[in-house]
């Protein structure tokens, strides 16, 4: 299957033809305007630092947005269904009993550095995910890599190899049948990166890829990114794909909702993500366009099963019945989020299961305390400061809200406030500084795999839920094709996580984009990894 040309090719091409017998001195004009469009700056507002640019080993959003316009994937997800279409690879064919996978690369594909894409070099990003990646609580280490592929769980790695069939031609080897695999490998976590920058270990400060723009200004090797410190990209002319509008693309991070309005307004930047609570109003005044994304994204309580106290099921229920959900949805997130009744956004249509989560009853979390002998022990309560995060605004106030309706059950709670630049790896490394945590899960891909997968396929070190039951019907549900016995199995996963009362759904929240007039289309997308290559400026 070979690229089809863009529309801005067509355009330029029809140009070409038109201007074939003009002067030469129309000609230099028009390279003049081409070459100016080329370098048409955009700038983005994050919402959050991005701590590096490997999204091998985060599931940061912000690392993960930079990524996707620097390596490309094998495989792209369709902008209106997530189903995997042809990037890298062109086509794809599995074996009858699903264990092998055979995936023919485009040809011609260069990587910024100029090194060919080869099946090598693709079998060599493979080999260095599966090497890098360990559930490892002692640092934090982790990655989707360990998630979809099942690394540290019951049933062992889905990876059994990778192997060059020929140039162009690569072989995936799995160890048992995974059909949602091409779906998972959608995300920028499975991007592609030279050979030369994985050797040179440079994917993380300045990764090389073969994607639409090339990084100019990266990171310092050893440091996240600064809030005052962008990074830099600019258009690759040799893309396979062909450029787009934006000719120099750059990423700051304004952490405060309010800070990221004013950029916006006062022109500092061009777009920005997570449109605070109290920036909708005045932007509609204003006739900004206001991009709303489909509810993709989870925001939960996540509950150490092992702590004192919370060793108890009818005390983790208790906890349940002490939170008014629909209190929190009016109050922290924008109009259209709804509560969340399990882990699985709606658009998968999970079949309703048997079990469900306590609603808000404040006398019986009282009563169940009372019952099991509470005596005032306070719960460390951890929540991240210093971000907005899509299943979460204000995580502050947010965790503010929840205490104080716990403290009116009964409960004792003692604040940890954590840097969100160190969040996720102080839950998983420390583990027993906490009893509750604040947390989300932004959706990175199209399949119900992944919200499963992700959070309940292995036993993690921030929620310590022991269940082999459940990671075998997790496992069971993932060897499924779509279809009435997959949904069913899902339901049945639901109906487990809920038994187990380790982690509260609280809400599916609506997120925004505010792109100023400079911006003709914008290619909106529920998991907010936006390709900018897609990205239409006015011509003004």
């Amino acid at each position: 299957m070979s690229a089809q040309p863009t529309r801005r090719a067509l355009l330029l091409g029809a140009s070409a033809l038109a201007l074939a017998g003009c002067s030469r001195g129309s000609e230099a004009d028009s390279a003049s305007e081409e070459q100016s469009a080329s370098q048409r700056p955009y700038v983005f507002a994050n919402a959050a630092t991005a701590p590096t640019l490997d999204p091998t080993l985060t599931d940061n959003v912000e690392t993960n947005r930079v990524a996707r316009q620097v390596l490309d994937g094998l495989v792209a997800p369709d902008s209106l269904t997530g189903e995997a279409v042809p990037a890298l690879a062109v086509s794809w064919a599995a074996s009858d009993d699903g264990r092998t996978l055979d995936f023919a690369l485009r040809r011609d594909v260069v990587f910024h550095d100029g090194e060919k894409l080869t099946a090598q070099s693709v079998c060599r990003n493979f080999e260095r995910w599966a090497a890098a990646s360990v559930r490892d609580t002692a640092t934090g280490r982790h990655s989707l890599f360990d998630a979809i592929f099942r690394r540290g769980t019951p049933q062992g790695s889905l990876y059994d190899g990778c192997e060059a069939v020929d140039e162009h031609t690569f072989r995936l080897l799995l160890t048992r049948r995974f059909p949602a695999l091409v779906t998972c490998l959608t995300h920028p976590a499975f991007g592609i990166a030279s050979s030369a920058s994985i050797d040179d270990d440079t994917v993380g400060t300045a990764p090389v890829g073969t994607g639409p723009f090339r990084v100019v200004r990266g990171l310092d090797p050893g440091a996240g990114q600064l809030p005052d410190d962008p990074i830099e990209l600019e258009s690759f002319p040799e893309h396979w794909n062909g450029t787009g509008d934006i000719g120099r693309l750059s990423f700051v991070a304004i952490v405060d909702p309010r800070m990221r309005y004013i950029a916006l307004e006062t022109g500092r930047v061009d777009g920005y993500d997570l449109v605070g609570l109290s920036d909708f109003a005045p932007l509609a005044r204003d006739g900004v366009q206001v991009l709303q994304r489909d509810p993709y994204a989870l925001s939960y309580l996540g509950i150490h099963t092992s702590s004192k106290w919370l060793d108890s099921l009818e005390v983790r229920g208790a906890v349940m019945s002490a939170i008014d959900r629909q209190a929190l949805v009016r109050e922290h997130y924008p109009e259209g989020t709804g509560v969340a009744q399990d882990f699985m956004p709606a658009r998968f249509n999970i079949p309703d299961g048997t079990s469900g989560y306590p609603d808000y009853n404040p006398q019986d979390a009282r009563r169940a305390l009372e019952d099991a002998g509470y005596d005032g022990t306070p719960l460390r309560f951890a929540y991240p400061t210093g971000a907005s995060r899509s299943w979460a605004l204000e995580p502050e106030r947010l965790y503010a809200d929840i205490s104080e309706q716990l403290v009116r059950c009964g409960f004792e709670i003692e604040p940890v406030p954590l840097p969100w630049s160190t969040y996720a790896q102080s839950l998983r490394t420390r583990s027993a500084d906490h009893d509750l945590f604040l947390s989300g899960l932004s959706g990175g891909l199209r399949d119900q795999d992944f919200f499963t997968a992700v959070l309940f396929s292995a036993t993690t070190p921030e929620l310590d839920l022991r269940s082999e039951s459940l990671h075998e019907l997790i496992e069971e549900a993932a060897g499924v094709p779509d279809g009435e016995q997959r949904q069913e199995l899902y339901s049945r996963v639901g109906d487990q996580v809920a038994q187990h009362r380790t982690a509260l759904p609280l809400a599916f929240p609506i997120t925004a984009v505010a792109v100023n007039q400079r911006t003709a289309s914008f290619p909106l997308s529920s998991t907010g990894f936006e390709p900018f290559r897609e990205v239409e400026l006015t011509q003004s």
